[in-house]
């Protein structure tokens, strides 16, 4: 009989979850279904957004630095 809660051999829907689980462990690292999922792809939309907020938020600091700095040379 087979062992279905081997993660070897298993063919429910955690078996990617699960080998990436041991892949992990085998790195010493902590494994999350949030990072799982990022890493296979399935948050690619999420990831996106979340560079364009921070490129976002770099450039409103730069044009803010930029304005200050104008104001002072204006003084």
């Amino acid at each position: 009989m087979t062992n279905f809660t081997d993660s070897k051999n298993a063919t429910h829907h955690w078996y990617p979850f699960l080998k990436y689980q041991e892949e992990c462990n085998a790195a010493g690292k902590e494994a999350t279904v949030n990072d799982w999922m990022r890493a296979s792809g399935q948050l690619q939309n999420r990831i996106d957004f979340e560079e364009a907020k921070k490129a976002a938020e770099a450039e409103a600091l730069k044009a803010k630095a930029a304005s200050t700095q104008k104001g002072n040379l204006d003084n």
